[in-house]
């Protein structure tokens, strides 16, 4: 008799000595693994207790009789940084991964078996204590909303490898409504692609819902949302928010306030590094706003648009925007803006540079009165114009103000008193500033 697993010996001599081995023999199948590839296991009986190893995902599977179940995983592919060959291959296979913290290997969803891929493995990961969520490449479909949970990430091999295909034309992409609010949430490296057509759609990326915290977003591609990409509803206020790089192509905000839009009156500081946006006016026919600020605090370091933007920055009651360079250069926008960049009312905006590369505009900057709030302009600053290329050009003077400055809250121009032209009828009060002299007030 072995220690292990009880084969019989049968001693010296004797007799039906074949019928002990015959017992041994039907055990083997159950006894001794059975080690193939993942997809030849069809091969092999799932006799009850039986077990399979694939040898090229490293899923293990018991058999019940009639099929083999998976067990779970081994090798290097369960931990979460889904750098292993197991949760390689499964996401080479088409599957969206589950790497749930809690979880002893990852759990596979197939999106040709579920109209919410994503969100079922966000689902699993949030149930297992938070996780990733990973994306095979091609496009997957997805109902929409996708609705993130706290300490949950989506991760795709590269914006243009994996895509999220949303297919309900009323649905939000991802959208940031918990009752308790959702921190710490990542996502990067897919494009997110809306339904596209003639008729409008849901917003990209939503927060509608309670304050979202440290989000943070990579590298997306945002495209086919005749809508507006990235929307903070009134009363919402995200914080400590960071964006590394947005590329939108064919999205048509043009009866929206802008292609960004932070309606809310509050919220701490949010940073994005580059927006680089190439809006379409296929539906509406209008222009595209692409940032529009109401409130909040909003940091930019590169803004580059083409396609039919029209008015870049649109600042209004007290938000508080940064702006580094920003790159104007529409090729098809219906109409000729008023400004490139309009600052209306009393909230502080900081805007380092301004480059004019094709397209037309009234101004590039206006400062203005707001009926928000009922001020007029104040704290601005506004860097240098830039003029490039014979298909730029400005019908007027480079500064429009058009509402008499606040001199208790000074604006300041870096550039001649001659590219400043006052159209309002009221005294002037030396609130604005051209420091291209030192100092001329307007």
């Amino acid at each position: 008799m072995t220690d292990n697993h009880q084969y019989e010996t049968p001693p010296s001599g004797t007799l039906d000595w074949d019928q002990p081995l015959n017992r041994n023999f039907e055990r083997i199948d159950t006894d001794v693994e059975v080690r193939d590839t993942d997809a030849n296991r069809t091969n092999y009986v799932p006799k009850v207790g039986g077990k399979f190893l694939a040898t090229d995902t490293g899923n293990v599977y018991l058999g019940d009789g009639s099929s083999w179940v998976q067990l779970g995983t081994i090798g290097s592919g369960g931990g979460s940084s889904g750098d292993g060959p197991s949760v390689a291959s499964l996401i080479l296979q088409g599957f969206v991964v589950a790497l749930g913290r809690n979880n002893s290997a990852p759990q596979t969803v197939d999106p040709s078996t579920t109209s919410t891929p994503i969100q079922d493995a966000l689902d699993i990961v949030h149930a297992a204590g938070g996780g990733e969520v990973r994306l095979p490449a091609g496009v997957t479909e997805e109902t929409g909303p996708i609705r993130p949970y706290e300490e949950t990430q989506i991760i795709g091999l590269g914006v243009e490898l994996s895509k999220v295909a949303i297919t309900d034309r009323n649905a939000d992409g991802i959208r940031f409504d918990r009752e308790s609010g959702v921190s710490r949430v990542k996502l990067d490296g897919f494009a997110l692609n809306g339904p596209a057509g003639g008729q409008p759609t849901g917003v990209a990326i939503h927060h509608t819902n309670k304050d979202t915290q440290d989000l943070y977003v990579g590298r997306l591609v945002l495209w086919g949302w005749n809508n507006s990409v990235y929307r903070v509803d009134e009363g919402v206020g995200p914080f400590q928010c960071r964006h590394d790089q947005l590329t939108i192509y064919e999205c048509d905000a043009g009866d929206q306030d802008g292609l960004f839009e932070f309606r809310s009156w509050y919220g701490p500081a949010n940073w994005f590094g580059t927006i680089a946006a190439y809006p379409s006016a296929t539906i509406s026919g209008k222009n595209t706003t692409v940032f529009f600020s109401r409130g909040g605090t909003q940091t930019v370091d590169y803004l580059t648009m083409g396609g039919s933007t029209g008015v870049a920055i649109d600042q209004t009651w007290d938000s508080v925007i940064e702006f580094g360079n920003v790159h104007w250069e529409p090729t098809t926008n219906p109409t000729n803006p008023p400004a490139i960049v309009r600052l209306l009312g009393h909230g502080t905006a900081v805007i380092d540079s301004v480059k004019h590369v094709t397209g037309v505009a009234d101004y590039a900057y206006e400062l203005g009165y707001d009926s928000y709030n009922a001020r007029g302009p104040g704290r601005k600053i506004l860097g240098p114009y830039i003029e490039l290329g014979a298909e730029a050009d400005i019908t007027n003077t480079v500064v429009n103000l058009s509402y008499p400055a606040d001199p208790a809250q000074p604006s300041l121009y870096h550039g001649s008193p001659d590219d400043v032209t006052v159209t309002h009828s009221e005294a002037g009060t030396g609130g604005l500033r051209a420091l291209g002299t030192a100092g001329t007030g307007f």
